[in-house]
């Protein structure tokens, strides 16, 4: 799986928890069609936001978002700027020959 498709499906798992919470919410709360479109992007940022900050801490957790996250890379060591090709010429002030 691509790193789009993934992220596709770990955007769209909170969309649809925050239809789900929000239909229930309809139909047991008889809330209105102004309260459940305000509800439906609170729900889902909330759910987003709760599960992004538990899978920090717990990162077996993040199947809660549909799939889970592709393992970082290992850090790749640091390189040493490479020497300049050519060694640079001191400066002289000695006065050169003329004829």
């Amino acid at each position: 799986m691509n790193n789009t498709t993934r992220n596709i499906i770990r955007t769209a798992a909170p969309a649809v928890i925050g239809a789900v919470v929000s239909y229930i919410s309809k139909l047991s709360a008889h809330l209105t069609p102004a309260e459940t479109a305000v509800l439906f992007p609170v729900a889902t940022t909330a759910y987003y936001a709760i599960v992004r900050t538990l899978e920090v801490k717990f990162p077996k957790l993040s199947w809660l978002l549909g799939c889970l996250p592709v393992k970082a890379a290992a850090p790749v060591a640091s390189v040493a700027p490479a020497a300049p090709a050519t060694p640079a010429t001191p400066a002289t002030d000695a006065p050169t020959a003329t004829n």
